[in-house]
């Protein structure tokens, strides 16, 4: 009798999801180079990048975590 309550499980995935939505808008802002005059520009656009990366592994790794 080991299994996780469901709701606890959809916590998590969506804790791993968000991390990832995370990551991914942070590779999206390296990567993109149009910014279309939404995006930040500049240095800024990189640190935020870089912070968005860094949250979203955190994220992931904690929601990873919480399931093992």
């Amino acid at each position: 009798m080991n299994e996780k309550p469901s709701a606890d499980l959809f916590s998590v995935s969506i804790s791993v999801l968000m991390g990832l939505l995370y990551l991914g808008g942070g590779i999206y802002l390296i990567a993109s180079s149009q910014s279309f005059g939404l995006l930040p520009t500049g240095t800024f656009r990189y640190l935020l990048a870089g912070l968005l990366i860094i949250y979203g592994l955190f994220r992931a790794y904690r929601g990873v975590e919480r399931l093992l």
